[in-house]
This record gives C-alpha cells, sequence and structure tokens, in this order.
C-alpha cells in the first residue's frame, strides 16, 4: 500500500513540476526560438525520467510475481 502512495505521489509531484515549468516557459522574457529550444530539452529529460521510473517499477512488479508464483508453487506441494 504505501509504494501505491509513493507512486501517486511520485506522479502528481511530477505533473505540478511540468505544469509549473511550462507557465515559466509561457512567461518567460525570451525568444519564441529559445523557448521552444528549452520546451524540448525538458521533455526529452522528463520523457528519460519517467521511461527509467517505469523500467524500475516494471522491475518491481515482476518481482512481486514472481515472489508470488513461488509461495504458492511452496503452498500447493504441502
Amino acid at each position: 500500500m504505501s509504494e501505491n502512495t509513493g507512486s501517486k505521489m511520485f506522479f502528481s509531484f511530477l505533473s505540478g513540476a511540468a505544469i509549473g515549468a511550462g507557465l515559466a516557459f509561457l512567461f518567460a522574457p525570451q525568444s519564441g526560438k529559445e523557448t521552444r529550444r528549452q520546451i524540448k530539452d525538458l521533455s526529452e529529460k522528463i520523457g528519460s525520467e519517467v521511461k527509467d521510473n517505469v523500467e524500475k517499477i516494471s522491475e518491481k512488479a515482476m518481482d512481486f510475481i514472481e515472489g508470488t508464483k513461488d509461495t504458492f508453487k511452496k503452498k500447493s506441494r504441502v
């Protein structure tokens, strides 16, 4: 249950950060070209972080599934 809460908190934080960054770019006193470059760089960074976190969550899920399978195998032998 705590892992689920941690995931929700992470995604809430990530959403808030993305919204805040977007607003900062919209109101920043710079050229459109520079703003578009910064948005591209930020989106690539966030995309990379999301991909890394999805991989970590997938690994944890697979470990949990394997552990559950092992538990059921042991219980069925008894």
